[in-house]
């Protein structure tokens, strides 16, 4: 040890005066070369104080209980290991111990928080850059950040290292303040797999404060959303988005859950309003107001055509006042004064007409306005786009189910502010 710290003293020294001979030197000149061999005392002073304490006797006695059969387990052998650390690949030497049973460990290497031959720092490295990044691309910036690791082992630790895990998991409890409500949103887009387009279901927790119809002015509280994101059946994303919301404190605490105010908002599709009957009853719910509006647009262009920009604009201005109002009745009235028109589109304008009138409860936006609710979901169409698709949309990936979602575990908690949480937990779980 004293070794390494007495050469690297005296290389330092020498830079130092050849530095100092240069006229003018300039701050490129020294960058360059001081950064260049701090590199390599970093991994020299590294692998020197690593190898010293994998080897003292305090980490290394005659005998450790076996983790498989807790009998004893004996000093086996001294072998060197490489590993992956901020500071460069480092090569320690460590014993391993041998158990009756003929279970062999390393102790040391246990008590190290290591995933593998990376350290923890390099693996967030790792995973926050595949997180962002394609996986060649993520590759390419390790490797100029001094990490070598190819594209397939990138992709290989990304799916190991979210196995099992759940996003909401890791989200942090933020209690609802007075004046204060909860809010759910649910959506789903489309990637790419090898058998076709697949949906991603899309769910964000979200609190905000009231504000009156009058100012219009959204006070939305720092640090929300919350998303989970995935490819899943219904039912288990339902579960999913559940878990998120009650970790983040929807309907803790039993005293409260008839005081508490959930809205839940989404566009038609049926699952989400089975997901929130089931898992948040009693909420208040709303269709975005955006979507039903741009049913009103669908309509017209098929009773009307869709080159008769300026009548469609026209029956669409004139639906909409009613439709804001609550009155779908009206809405419903209108809709099917269109098929005198066009009388051959009559089962279309009937699927219109059941889509108003089963969400007819849900399109009371100018009641809902006025007690402060929002009635769009723009919260979770741009998580749809900055959760899913900025990653997973790029030409031409093709995405499986396990690699779609071990890629939306690590976005959502990058999106969530939950990253050093992760990351905090698996340290203390190695400790």
């Amino acid at each position: 040890m004293s070794n390494i710290v007495a050469e690297i003293k005296e290389e330092m020294e020498v830079i130092f005066q050849e530095l100092s001979d240069i006229e003018a030197v300039g701050v490129s000149t020294v960058e360059a070369r001081v950064s260049a061999a701090a590199g390599s005392w970093a991994q020299r002073l590294s692998e020197a104080v690593l190898s010293e304490a994998a080897s003292s006797e305090a980490a290394s006695p005659l005998s450790v209980p076996c983790p498989s059969c807790q009998g004893h387990s004996h000093r086996y052998r001294f072998r060197a290991r490489n590993f992956t650390t901020a500071c460069g690949v480092v090569r320690v030497s460590r014993w391993a111990y041998k158990c009756r049973c003929g279970h062999i460990h390393v102790p040391w290497e246990a008590r190290q928080d290591l995933r593998g031959q990376y350290t923890r720092r390099v693996s967030a490295t790792m995973m926050r850059l595949a997180a962002q990044l394609n996986y060649r691309a993520a590759a390419s910036e390790l490797k100029h950040h001094g990490i070598q690791v190819s594209h397939t082992t990138l992709h290989q630790k990304v799916l190991a290292w979210s196995e099992g895990e759940e996003v909401s998991t890791y989200a942090d409890e933020e209690p609802l303040d007075t004046g204060s409500r909860w809010y759910v949103s649910c959506d789903g887009c489309h990637t790419n797999s090898p058998a076709g387009w697949k949906e991603v279901k899309v769910g964000s927790v979200s609190k905000d404060y009231p504000y009156t119809h009058a100012t219009s002015v959204l006070k939305v509280r720092p640090g929300s959303p919350r998303y989970v994101a995935s490819v899943t059946p219904a039912a288990d994303f339902g579960k999913h988005l559940s878990d998120l919301a009650t970790q983040t404190g929807i309907y803790q605490d039993e005293k409260t859950m008839d005081t508490e105010e959930v809205v839940v908002i989404g566009d038609g599709a049926a699952w989400i309003w089975n997901l929130a009957d089931e898992h948040f009853p009693g909420a208040t719910e709303i269709v975005d107001y955006m979507h039903a509006k741009r049913h009103l647009y669908d309509v017209a262009k098929q009773a009307l055509g869709e080159d008769a920009r300026d009548t469609v604009e026209t029956w669409v201005n004139a639906t909409e006042t009613p439709l804001y109002n609550g009155e779908t009745a009206q809405v419903i009235a209108r809709i099917r004064d269109l098929e005198t028109q066009n009388p051959t589109i009559g089962d279309v304008l009937e699927r219109e007409v059941g889509y108003f009138q089963k969400h007819s409860d849900r399109m009371q936006y100018e009641t809902f306005n006025e007690k402060g609710y929002q009635i769009g979901s723009g919260v979770i169409e741009s998580a749809c786009k900055h959760v899913v698709a900025e990653r997973c949309k790029q030409a031409g990936m093709r995405w499986s189910k396990p690699g779609i979602n071990a890629i939306l575990f690590w976005r959502c908690l990058l999106k969530n502010d939950t990253w050093d949480t992760y990351w905090d937990t698996q340290e203390k779980q190695a400790a």
